[in-house]
């Protein structure tokens, strides 16, 4: 017994090749595939030799049968062991916390048995239908997966993860046949010679033995493959087996590919008619040209001439140029412009009173032939198009729709020219010969009701540069590919838009179904690049230099990349990429990009959608899952729903039981029409076998109809002179379209309606991908997130010093090694600011035992002016200016840079640089001890002093960072917490931090508040720096002696050097640093030297005379104004002068110097009342303005009374103290 005819024998493949043994366990499957191992051995094997001589040999061939059998058998797959393996695979995806995978997989093999099932279902419902209406059931095919090969499937796609082998192919050949049992079978020697007789007849019956090659003396020849198909020897069937091939197998693969080949080009019934109608058509267009050609050349002048030619020929002939084809009274130029035949222009009688009616005929067959030719280059382009960005998708689809509208005209211009070819006949009633269409006037009526799309169209085409304006020539013009797509999209849209409203429009309705038509079918490869850019996202990739996705030209007009903004730019989200957008000027900006206008309304949820896929993508998250944008414009616009299911065919015969869909362009609802066809239960025959009927009883007298047995449609159909694939009609098409369904249709394809219908269906696929994006941005880290929340805290506690005693601790031990020799340069150093933060939070996480609230290896200090050349310049500045120079940068994870963008992060680094010189002032201030001696004149001076300026300095803390900075960082916590997208926190940090920028006076028009804050800080520093010189602890005199030491050693240096014999240029080098170091040192020591207690006066009154100058000269004058340094220099003058030694002076100094700080004091004070003041007004008319704005938000309005208010309290707070003593 053998395996003939059918599937494969044997069983599943077996994982290894190993010997056999007893003691193995054997299934089913393996005690079948060893009984049909014994029985090929028993057919193919010789037994003839004994057993005990050739033990070996034996052995060997059963090895190879064992093998071949192994490698080239094939059983159905077990369902139980595929279920088993699927959920041992979804069990081991959970167990490695991929729950998505697990879920899936599961969900995937259980949805993949009940859509089978209802595949079967819904097969066998169509073939019900298909039999009660009469057609052959057999036409609707099986499913390919069914509930009882879906193991098979399944195995099936295992087996094509590695290269086809000969079990996959016979799997595959399994599954397309779906009328074949799975299981093997297995034939008797008779039933197998059964099996090849049938097989062979059928071959003899499908190629019959004809030809040279089959008479006898050409037998002889060895020309044919018969030889390799006997298989009567045994020798060759056994060396074929050992060889690892069945030649059975081999054959049928052979039979089957021949098959198919000849059932391609073997004509079915239908297409055997077309062409027979194509040649009778042509045959008599030949015949009747002829027969013109043959009149007219009788004489243009004659009479004969004249009286031959009638106007239904001029008609006919008219059709004919109408449709493209040659014709005798007209003439197509090369340039594809239609002329009327100038040898027939002096005919006289019938032509002289058809010559406008002509000339309009010639016009429109030029318009028509333009429309050609631009379906013709389109069509080309396309051919010839190298990459995506050549092609304008939108343009083809149009063409596509342009060229279905054309072919619709000559269909019906056809049977216009069938019917008056049968009405032309003698035999025929004259009533219809009278009727239809006989005259040149009822023609151009017909062709302008038939064709006012196409002539609308035109119009549009020829104003936009598609195609040649009727004056011009007609050579097609290069469509500018940067503009065509969304030129002619917007085109069609307003034109579609402009008929809609006009009612005078002829044959309106007819025209906006077609309109809506072309629209459609050119919105839809736009909007598959939308849902093409939604499902894929923008890229996040650190190398985007060619994005994929950027190949579209549809994408490009939407989509502006800037590809050298790094990802990890914390602007990359907000700039990396843009929606383009046409300019309100003639001219249009990006070189010509922008999105059409149906999809402006949109784009920026469609790249704030695109965005966030991107951005969970490269975080490999699923953004989408299950929810996927629909491709399916139709659908989403409702017109499936709206409008009738059947497809426009041209070469279809009209069935007015049916309304004409000019939406159902695309055969993806193919499936969706055979659904409604089902639920609607009429019958496509009835109508065409009515029609069939009534033309048989019309034009009985005609020529004897070819009767097709194969196809019932073409049954009465009647041999006449048609145009090709023409079928003659009765009724006018026109009058099928139905006024209230075109109109609605058209009405949602139009703005604001289309705009709207799109945002409804992308609103839930934006909602979800901007809910999972800010969930993985805010959910804490030990759940996979990056912990928004936790971030932002730490940079509150670190910027705005909000974490008291870790700070406290911090600045304590900064502002110490600040104050000792040389501090402004070996505090500020990077090193000692990181590792003195590190040791005041791990000290203070040590005593307190509670969790740290930032992780100190995020945290970097630096200042940024470390180089060699400016050291000098770094060292003489003071204290307190050498802190503004200290900066902090806390290194967020990415994606969250996004959500910090760089203005917030200036606004954090200025915060905390005004708060450290802050606490820097108040430091010094509270550091300063009141010595146990008896209290004189000048020393209760110094006190009201001292204590005038920490009230100041204590009060302007209080304001920034309670007032405002506490207050507002806990109100922008709070909204960050109900925040449901990325732009949203974005916008929210930003106009929070904004806000704060303007409360504690550093915008840019606020300069000179916020200068006087920073006098402020100085005066209050050097209240105290008076007092230590006064006291003798300062270290102005050592740092002095420490610069005079220096300069003695850079010169000892310099003359080893030159005794040395160093390079000249190294020494010049050197010299010319030291020079410029020491005159910087020597500058300031000549203006400490140069000083007099008089300079107070002047400066006072160079202060109070430049007052006026305006708000630019501010920092200048509040140098000069409250300038406390300036008599402390006389007191660090030459310890060798006399008058410096005595008390008297010194504390006569010491007095001076407090009062003039007390002047600079309450200068300052007042100038901070009249300049916070100024900003209450301003921002008081501000609130005013808006008030009177009805479009203004109350939120607005609060906002602006807020910041009113703390500043109102700030002032109260300065204009309450009293500042005399």
């Amino acid at each position: 017994m053998a395996p003939v005819a059918g599937p494969s024998t044997g069983s599943s493949v077996p994982k290894s090749n190993s010997t056999r043994t007893a003691s193995r366990s054997k299934t089913n499957k393996r005690i079948d595939q060893e009984r049909i191992l014994d029985r090929l051995l028993a057919a193919f094997l010789d037994e003839t030799a004994s057993t005990s001589s050739q033990p070996s040999k034996k052995a060997a061939q059963k090895a190879r049968a064992v093998q071949a059998i192994e490698k080239d058998s094939w059983s159905p797959a077990d369902h139980d062991e595929v279920a088993a393996a699927l959920h041992g695979l979804s069990l081991k995806h959970s167990i490695h916390l991929d729950y998505e995978l697990a879920t899936a997989l599961k969900r995937c093999y259980s949805q993949l048995l009940v859509s089978c099932e209802r595949s079967v279902r819904f097969t066998e419902q169509v073939r019900d239908a298909e039999k009660r209406r009469g057609a052959d059931a057999r036409s609707v095919p099986d499913p390919l997966i069914r509930p009882d090969n879906v193991s098979d499937a399944i195995r099936f796609l295992l087996q094509l993860s590695k290269p086809a082998d000969v079990t996959a192919r016979t799997a595959a050949n399994l599954m397309l046949n779906a009328t074949h049992s799975s299981r093997a079978q297995y034939l008797t020697l008779e039933q197998r010679k059964q099996a090849e007789r049938r097989e062979w007849l059928t071959i003899l019956v499908d190629e019959p033995l004809q030809g040279d090659a089959w008479v006898d003396d050409g037998m002889d020849q060895d020309n044919s493959d018969l030889s390799d198909w006997s298989l009567d020897s045994g020798d060759e069937q056994r060396l074929r087996i050992d060889q690892g091939y069945d030649s059975d197998k081999e054959l049928r693969k052979r039979r089957d590919r021949l098959t198919a080949v000849a059932a391609s080009i073997r004509p079915t019934a239908s297409s055997t008619h077309d062409f027979q109608q194509r040649e009778l058509w042509a045959r008599g267009r030949q015949s009747r040209l002829d027969a013109l050609r043959a009149v007219t050349e009788k004489g243009p002048k004659g009479t004969e001439g004249a009286r031959g030619l009638t106007e239904a020929d001029v008609v006919r002939e008219s059709i004919s140029a109408l449709m493209g084809h040659s014709s005798v009274l007209f003439t197509q130029h090369p340039t594809e412009r239609v002329r009327v035949t100038s040898a027939y222009e002096g005919q006289p009688s019938v032509l002289n009173g058809l010559t406008e009616q002509m000339e309009a005929i010639a016009a429109l067959a030029t318009t028509f032939s333009s429309l050609h030719s631009f379906v013709t280059a389109t069509v080309s382009q396309s051919i010839h198009a190298v990459d995506a960005l050549t092609r304008t998708p939108a343009v083809e689809a149009f063409a596509e729709q342009l060229q279905t509208l054309l072919e619709r005209l000559r269909c019906r211009l056809s049977e216009m020219d069938a019917d008056i070819a049968v009405a032309s006949m003698p035999v025929q009633p004259s009533t219809i010969h009278t009727q239809r269409y006989a005259t040149m006037t009822q023609l151009l009526q017909v062709v302008h009701r038939e064709a006012a799309t196409l002539l609308l169209l035109a119009t549009l085409l020829a104003e936009m540069g598609f195609i040649s304006s009727p004056g011009d020539s007609l050579e097609a013009p290069v469509i500018a590919r940067a503009f065509s797509d969304r030129a002619l999209i917007d085109g069609l849209q307003a034109l579609l838009a402009f008929v809609h409203q006009q009612d005078e429009v002829a044959h309106r309705d007819a025209v906006l179904a077609d309109l809506s038509t072309c629209l459609l079918a050119a919105c839809r490869p736009a909007w598959k690049s939308v849902c093409h850019l939604l499902q894929r996202g923008l890229s996040f990739a650190i190398r985007r230099d060619h994005d994929p996705l950027f190949d579209d030209r549809l994408v490009q007009h939407m989509i502006r990349h800037d590809a050298s903004l790094a990802t990890s730019d914390s602007a990359f989200w907000m700039a990396g990429y843009g929606v383009n957008r046409a300019s309100s000027d003639t001219f249009v900006v990006d070189g010509g990009y922008s999105p059409p206008a149906f999809l402006q309304s949109i784009m920026q949820d469609v790249l704030t959608t695109a965005k966030g896929v991107g951005l969970l993508r490269s975080l490999g998250i699923d953004a989408l899952g299950e929810v996927q944008p629909n491709a399916d414009l139709d659908h989403i616009l409702g017109l499936s729903r709206t409008m009738s299911s059947e497809v426009f065919d041209p070469f279809r015969v009209f069935d007015p039981s049916r309304a004409f869909d000019p939406f159902q362009d695309h055969p993806e609802r193919d499936e969706a029409n055979v659904k409604s066809e089902i639920a609607a239960g009429f019958s496509r025959l009835t109508t065409d076998t009515a029609r069939a009927k009534l033309r048989q009883l019309l034009f009985s007298q005609s020529a004897p109809a070819t009767l097709q047995e194969e196809n019932m449609a073409h049954a009465f159909a009647e041999v006449l002179p048609q145009t090709p694939l023409s079928r003659p009609d009765t009724e006018p098409l026109w009058q099928a379209t139905t006024a209230h369904r075109s109109q609605h249709a058209s009405q949602r394809l139009l703005e604001p309606m289309l705009g709207r219908l799109l945002q409804e269906h992308l609103s839930p696929i934006s909602a979800i991908v901007r809910k999972r994006l800010i969930e993985v941005l805010s959910s804490p880290v030990t759940e996979g997130g990056y912990a928004l929340q936790s971030h932002l805290r730490a940079c509150h506690g670190l910027y705005f010093m909000q974490q008291g005693a870790e700070m406290a601790s911090w600045l304590e031990t900064l502002f110490l090694e600040l104050d000792r020799r040389n501090g402004t340069v070996r505090a500020t150093s990077h090193h000692r600011l990181n590792s003195g933060f590190v040791d005041a939070l791990e000290a203070h996480q040590r005593s307190s035992a509670a969790e740290a609230w930032i992780d100190v290896n995020l945290v970097r200090f630096f200042t940024g002016d470390d180089e060699s050349e400016s050291a000098a310049a770094v060292r003489q500045r003071t204290r307190i200016r050498r802190l503004a120079d200290i900066q902090v940068e806390y290194e967020l994870p990415w994606p969250l840079t996004f959500v910090f963008p760089l203005v917030c992060m200036r606004f954090y680094q200025s915060v905390f640089t005004t708060l450290l010189q802050a606490k820097y002032a108040q430091w010094k201030l509270s550091s300063t001890l009141k010595l146990a001696k008896p209290e004189t004149m000048h020393m209760r001076k110094f006190w009201a002093l001292r204590r005038q300026a920490q009230w100041l300095v204590r009060t302007l803390i209080e304001f920034l960072q309670n007032d405002v900075v506490l207050h507002d960082s806990q109100r922008l916590c709070s909204a960050l917490e109900g925040v449901d997208s990325i732009d949203s926190a974005i916008e929210i940090h930003t106009e929070a931090l904004e806000r704060m920028e303007m409360l504690c006076f550093h915008r840019a028009e606020q300069a000179k508040v916020k200068e006087l804050f920073g006098v402020a800080w100085r005066i209050g520093a050097e209240v105290v720096n008076n007092y230590e010189r006064f006291i003798g602890t300062s270290s102005q005199e050592e740092d002095r002696l420490a610069r005079r030491k220096r300069r003695e050693r850079r010169k000892k240096r310099r003359d080893k050097a030159k005794r040395d014999g160093a390079p000249l240029g190294a020494i010049a080098e050197e010299e010319e640093e030291e020079e410029e170091e020491e005159e910087e040192e020597e500058h300031e020591d000549e203006e400490q030297d140069d000083k007099e207690p008089e300079d107070v006066a002047d400066q006072r009154d160079r202060y109070d005379a430049g007052a006026t100058d305006g708000e630019e000269a501010t920092a200048a004058h509040s140098e000069s104004a409250f300038d406390s340094t300036s008599v402390d220099a006389s007191m660090s003058a030459d310890i060798s002068s006399s008058w410096i030694e005595s008390e008297a002076h010194k504390r006569e100094r010491f007095r001076v110097e407090c009062e003039r700080q007390r002047k600079a004091l309450d200068r300052l004070v007042e100038e901070l009342k009249v300049n916070v003041d100024d900003q209450i007004g301003r921002i008081a008319a501000r609130a005013a303005v808006q008030a009177q704005d009805a479009t203004q938000a109350d939120r607005a309005l609060q906002e602006l009374d807020d910041a009113r208010a703390k500043w109102q309290g700030l002032l109260d707070a300065l204009a309450w103290s009293d500042m005399r003593y």
